[in-house]
């Protein structure tokens, strides 16, 4: 497959292997961005990259800012257009180099290498790229497709248990939302983490190919559990990590959906009982919600660029592998917030 001009969005090229021997394959121009954690981690994967331009960056939800836009696109005045441009790291990484791919001189030729279950069944698709804005998330982002993807399995075998199940929370959305007949055979037996990242993934990217720059209302299923999730990221100042707020996000769209109707509640209780972060994810919900006032989350859901002034346009399970965009009504989700997701009900 041909790579695709910088800025689309054309399926990715996959490729599975050692790093060291695909790094081979990097032309002498092109730029990678490291997570610092992952290089120290994997210091093979630092030597087979000895002959192209490194730029460590700290990973966390701190590096997605403006500043950061800056700082690096200063160091960058001497890259020509026609470098590759390579993120090596999580979904935080991924979406900085994303953006700064996209704007470096109007766009270069970039390549997804995820370090983390989580950016390898999510971020590393899609090509969404974005940056915080204070305390709202993804507020300025672009579509910047990846001309190729490297899936190299030494770096999943380094993942702590938490950030595996980050990436296992984010698979059970994929299946829930888009595919009842997986959801019920991963429910009868979880497959291994390199099936389920198979499986996410072929999932993903055929949502991508119907509705890459989300007009259609068919990619919008990816943000189910994000209307939440989001708030609750940053409520916690982004301690909270990204799997781990869609996991609990998706629990308050499930609650949402039993609450309008739209969802029956043995779907709710089934997707419920298979998520990864059970048992303790209503107890941690419970800690975030009790803590915070209306009007701070009110303001948070405003600035969501999926809700409008009077009511959020949530994605809702009509079943498992059915889905619906619903308008919910602000009195929904504050009876919910007041009641049960506090701990109160």
């Amino acid at each position: 497959m041909t790579d695709s001009l910088p800025g689309s969005l054309a399926p990715a090229r996959e490729r599975t292997g050692a790093f060291d021997a695909l790094a081979k394959t990097l032309p002498a121009d092109s730029v990678v961005f490291a997570d610092r954690k992952v290089l120290r981690l994997h210091p093979k994967a630092r030597k087979a990259l000895s002959k192209v331009r490194v730029v460590p960056l700290a990973a966390g939800e701190a590096i997605k800012s403006l500043g950061t836009l800056e700082r690096v696109a200063r160091s960058l005045h001497d890259v020509s257009r026609s470098a590759t441009f390579v993120a090596l790291g999580g979904g935080t990484i991924g979406d900085v180099v994303g953006v700064i791919a996209h704007l470096h001189k109007r766009g270069v030729r970039l390549i997804h290498v995820p370090t983390t279950l989580l950016a390898g069944v999510d971020s590393s698709i899609g090509g969404k790229g974005a940056v915080n804005v204070g305390t709202v998330k993804n507020a300025l982002g672009v579509f910047h497709g990846a001309a190729e993807t490297w899936l190299c399995p030494e770096f999943f075998e380094t993942l702590t248990e938490a950030q595996r199940r980050e990436g296992r929370l984010e698979a059970w959305k994929m299946v829930a939302t888009l595919d009842g007949g997986t959801f019920r055979r991963w429910s009868l037996r979880t497959p291994s983490d390199a099936a389920l990242l198979r499986e996410a993934r072929g999932l993903k990217e055929a949502v991508v190919r119907t509705d890459p720059f989300e007009r259609k209302d068919v990619r919008v299923v990816l943000n189910f559990g994000h209307t939440f999730g989001h708030v609750l990221e940053s409520l916690s100042g982004y301690t909270l990590p990204h799997g781990d707020a869609v996991g609990l996000g998706m629990l308050c769209a499930l609650d949402v959906g039993v609450a309008t109707g739209v969802t029956p509640r043995g779907v709710s209780e089934a997707v419920e009982v298979a998520l990864p972060n059970r048992p303790r994810a209503r107890t941690e919900l419970a800690k975030l919600v009790s803590k915070t006032k209306l009007a701070k989350v009110a303001t948070l859901l405003a600035a969501d660029k999926k809700s409008s002034a009077k009511a959020l346009r949530m994605v809702l399970l009509e079943d498992l592998g059915r889905w619906r965009v619903a308008n919910v009504d602000a009195s929904v989700w504050q009876r919910l917030w007041k009641g049960p997701w506090s701990g109160r009900a």
